[in-house]
Formats: C-alpha cells, structure tokens, sequence
C-alpha cells in the first residue's frame, strides 16, 4: 500500500497518537499580521476566517477557511476572492515553554497570470514558503 517506507511509518505513528484536532481552535496571528480564528468539528473539518496581513485581498475583509485536522496535522485554505489568488497551508500544531503554541506550517498562493500559455508566467503564478502562526487566546 505504501511504496515509501517513511510514509508507511508516519501512518504507522499517526493512528497511534490520533487526537480530534482540537487544539488548533483558537485564534492565530503569523508574522506578517495575518490572523485567523478557527473551528474544528467533531468530524475533523476546520472552518474559519483569515484576516491578511499580506498584500493580497482586501486586509479588512474576513476570507473563509475550510480544511481538515487529523490530530496535531491539518491543511486548510483560503480563497481571496476578487484578487483572483487561493492559499493552502499545510502543516502541525506543535506547543513547547520556548516558543509556545504554533502552527508551522508551508503554504502554497496560486495567482492570476497574464498569459496562461507563457511558461515564464505560470512559473511564476504559484509562490511557496513556510510560516508559522502563533496562538494569540
């Protein structure tokens, strides 16, 4: 089932330690002033909103959230609406004295480009990089 031996051993840890994902409701805040306030069901689905802190969307405009947790792990994204652009995140809650309570995370923003048919263009049509939210509640 799994041709990736590391993958076969996350499974393997995962249903060990497997929790609601609870943990990761609250209110986030990353280093670029975006917030969001998120909710996890009973069923592991992660509804929420997303305030920017960055230069894409409208920063007073609340965008939905929905995505899953299972345990400490989760995905979630973002559509920004008008400004053509969606987000994902990827990533775990971890909690320790030094740093406290953070979502680390990698995060995919696939923008508009000016010609679909320019591979310059759509190269440059999706941006990466990692973050982390800190808890703020």
């Amino acid at each position: 089932m799994f041709p990736n031996p590391y993958m076969k051993a996350a499974v393997r840890t995962h249903d060990r330690g497997r929790r609601s994902g609870s943990a990761l409701a609250g209110r986030w805040r990353n280093r670029l002033g975006s917030t969001m306030s998120i909710e996890v069901d009973d069923h592991h689905r992660i509804r929420g909103t997303f305030h920017t802190g960055a230069e894409i969307g409208d920063p007073t405009a609340g965008y939905e959230i929905v995505g899953f947790a299972e345990g400490d792990d989760f995905a979630f994204c973002v559509d920004f609406g008008r400004s053509g652009s969606v987000a994902s995140w990827t990533g775990h809650h971890v909690s320790g004295e030094e740093h406290g309570e953070r979502l680390v995370t990698v995060w995919h923003l696939a923008q508009p480009v000016d010609d679909p048919h320019s591979e310059i263009d759509t190269w440059r049509a999706i941006l990466t990089g990692g973050d982390e939210f800190h808890r703020t509640d």
